[in-house]
């Protein structure tokens, strides 16, 4: 997780930089713009009374930025009037979507007989739903009313200040959901002088149009940075289930590659171990087999107050089958003589191969006398047995058993050997049996 870790540290300084910035630069001004209205870019003419038979005259000059209206009003018409009409448009239908400005910044200086007299201005707006090309009167009027003066300067209006006239709302019978004030489709200007006017000289010099917006508004920007967040942490998350998954997923697939080894080497060690206490001829158990179990078994024998026994076995004269019939057939005999005796001894007996031709039988819970009869019936079977050997062969083997007494199984083991011992002095393929504490000679 530590390159995740840098990753993710890298990713939220970048975040917190970036969103600082974004900030910055709206707060700076970064985000604004204005569309200012010109001569170059529009239209500039004349309208007065004279559609209605009045006799206003007015002539306007252009300027650089603006233009200058004078018109000498003459109170014939029922409404005179004289105003600055600007297309922003070639099309009446085509206009300039100015929804996205927030204000309109008006320079404006105003000569009339009355002092602080209004100037009214129009925001005409083209909406197919009910405006109509060939009756200019249907566009929208989206109208504020103001006394701009003489060299006040720029003066700011919010574009909400404007309001829709209520008589054009009446005269086009508009809807409710279409009269309130719209500006996704201003075709027409307009800047007329005020509602009540004289028989005088009026003059209407405009300075400068200009409307002020923003690319992209405070809300949104501050949605955008924190969608931003959210979706940069989702993809983050998601990242680090995925690595985590894999992860896991490598994790496990390594974990089961360690389960199915460690089960190999289980099995082998198993395998080894089973090799390492048996006897690779005989395949019954080995002396280093028994070692441990024979420490054990003799402790709890005393502890417990049990009888256990010892028989030794060696098979008579086989030095001699080896030097006369070879290894071979001395294995041979070894082989079936253990698998001989593994039939006859009980299955609490534990039967091992002690070394060469010698074997051992340990009997847990048998006194002497128990003893003594498996031994008789071994003797007994390894006499008489037809062995089925490729060759004459009598087999017989001699026996020395001990009992258990208040003793260590080195001291057991040491009388059922002198034991076996007496019994090959003896004359060979008979029992010797050795008593507490007795020494055999």
């Amino acid at each position: 997780m530590t390159g995740l870790n840098k990753w993710l540290r890298s990713i939220v300084l970048f975040l917190v930089c970036f969103t600082i910035a974004a900030y910055g630069w709206f707060i700076l001004g970064g985000a604004k713009k204005e569309y200012i209205v010109t001569p170059k870019n529009s239209e500039y003419k004349i309208i007065d009374d004279s559609a209605q038979n009045g006799a206003t005259t007015a002539t306007l000059d252009i300027r650089k930025h603006g233009a200058l209206l004078e018109c000498n009003i003459v109170n014939k018409a029922k409404w005179p009037f004289c105003e600055i009409a600007i297309s922003l448009t070639d099309s009446i239908e085509e206009g300039i979507d100015l929804s996205s400005y927030h204000s309109v910044g008006i320079d404006i200086d105003y000569t009339s007989p009355i002092e602080g007299e209004r100037v009214r201005v129009y925001l005409r707006n083209f909406d197919s739903n009910y405006a109509n090309v060939d009756d200019p009167v249907s566009l929208k009027f989206n109208a504020i009313e103001y006394s701009p003066g003489v060299d006040v300067g720029l003066q700011i209006f919010p574009l909400r200040t404007f309001q829709v006239l209520s008589w054009w709302i009446a005269e086009n019978n508009i809807s409710v959901e279409k009269s309130s004030r719209q500006f996704d489709n201003i075709s027409i200007i307009e800047i007329a002088t005020g509602s009540y006017v004289k028989e005088s000289y009026y003059a209407i010099r405009l300075n400068r149009l200009v409307f002020y917006g923003d690319w992209i508004s405070e809300s949104i920007l501050v949605k955008s940075l924190l969608l931003l967040w959210v979706v940069t942490a989702v993809i983050l998350i998601i990242i680090e289930r995925f690595i985590l998954y894999n992860k896991m997923k490598n994790t496990e697939e390594r974990s089961q590659r360690l389960r199915d080894a460690n089960k190999l080497l289980y099995n082998k060690s198993l395998k080894f171990e089973h090799l390492a206490c048996t006897d690779p001829l005989t395949r019954i158990r080995n002396r280093h087999s028994i070692d441990e179990w024979l420490e054990e078994i003799t402790i709890q024998t005393r502890l417990n107050n049990l009888p256990f026994s010892m028989i030794f076995i060696d098979i008579d004269h086989f030095k001699t089958v080896n030097d006369t019939y070879g290894h071979s057939f001395g294995d041979e005999v070894l082989i079936k003589f253990a698998a001989t005796v593994e039939t006859l001894i009980r299955r609490s007996d534990v039967f091992a191969r002690w070394g060469g031709e010698e074997f051992v039988i340990f009997c847990p819970e048998t006194n002497m006398s128990a003893a003594v009869e498996i031994a008789e019936a071994i003797q007994a079977s390894i006499a008489n047995k037809a062995w089925n050997f490729d060759r004459e062969f009598n087999l017989t083997c001699s026996f020395g058993i001990a009992e258990l007494v208040d003793e260590t199984c080195e001291d057991l083991i040491r009388r059922a050997d002198l034991a076996l011992l007496k019994a090959k002095k003896m004359g060979r393929n008979r029992i010797e049996i050795t008593w507490e504490h007795q020494q055999l000679k």
